[in-house]
This record gives C-alpha cells, structure tokens and sequence, in this order.
C-alpha cells in the first residue's frame, strides 16, 4: 500500500514510481523534469524537495544555460527527513537514515545516516 498525504507536482512530462509501503507526508515537491523512482517501505517527511532539472553553467550574459535533468531514486527502507532537498542525479541507498534539513547532492551508501548541508556521513548503520 501506498500512502500519499497530500503533495504538489509541478508537471506531468516524467513519472513517479513508488514501491508498496511507501508514505510521502505533506507538502513535497517533486519537480518531474525526468523520473523519481521511490522504492518500496520508504518514509518521506514533510516538505521534501526532489529537484531534478537544473542547467549547464552559460556564459557571462545567461549564466543559468541548458536546462538538463537526472533522475532521482531512493532504494528500499529509505527515511528522509523533514525540509530535505535532492538534487538531480541522487541515488540514495537501502535504509538509509537523511537527517531533517539536509542537502543531498550525491549518492548516499546503503544503511547509513546521512546529515546536514551537503549532507555527509554521520555514521554506519547495522
């Protein structure tokens, strides 16, 4: 079962995929300029970004250039905490633990807890 509170989608031209299990609380933001796959027994708290698109760095009369995108995924058991972002590209591993107000700009290793701005190790879990 999947349990969706409330959220807002900015466009429709990607998808998200959830695994069963799954609770996103409210007032997330999945921005959907490529996919979101959320996997199973994974618990989103309130207001959690999921940015994927952003730009190639211009030149000096337009320095925010060609849009791109990546996909963002979050494997099974997962636990982010409130007022997180993910940037594009972001995998974060099984049962891992985002500390509320984090920044992930890169990939999290497996069952581990993860915190602050950008989000670094804090420590291994079992």
């Amino acid at each position: 079962m999947l349990f969706i509170a409330t959220n807002i989608f900015r466009t429709w031209t990607r998808k998200i995929i959830c695994g069963g299990g799954t609770f996103i609380n409210y007032n997330c933001w999945f921005d959907l300029g490529d996919d979101i796959i959320i996997e199973e027994n994974c618990n989103i708290a309130m207001n959690v970004h999921f940015i994927n698109g952003t730009h190639e760095i211009g030149d000096n009369k337009r320095r925010a250039g060609k849009g791109i995108t990546k996909k963002i995924v979050v494997k099974s058991g997962a636990w982010i905490g409130a007022d997180t972002i993910i940037m594009p590209g972001v995998t974060i591993g099984n049962g891992v633990v985002v500390g509320a107000g984090s920044l992930v700009t890169k990939d999290l290793e497996d069952n581990a807890i993860y915190l602050g701005r950008p989000a670094s190790l804090y420590r291994k879990l079992e």
